[in-house]
């Protein structure tokens, strides 16, 4: 009968074919879960330093409206 793994002449070669191949994804998904974490800590620490300055920005305008007419699309 014809093997049936086609690619492989036994099923010890595809084993290791898999590991091989499931060493290189766990490598690509560490890096793009490191890389995700990275740029979304830089998102929230920009997002952190934009609320530290609005209170600032806030008192010196002095009793400004909580929204403008253009963020509201007006």
């Amino acid at each position: 009968p014809p093997p049936f793994y086609p690619r492989f002449p036994s099923p010890e070669a595809w084993n290791e074919y898999r590991q091989a191949d499931q060493i290189e994804y766990q490598a690509i998904m560490d890096r793009n879960e490191a890389v995700f974490y990275e740029q979304y800590g830089a998102h929230m620490r920009a997002q952190e330093e934009q609320r530290a300055a609005a209170p600032a920005s806030a008192a010196a305008s002095h009793g400004s409206p909580i929204f403008t007419y253009s963020e509201l699309g007006m």
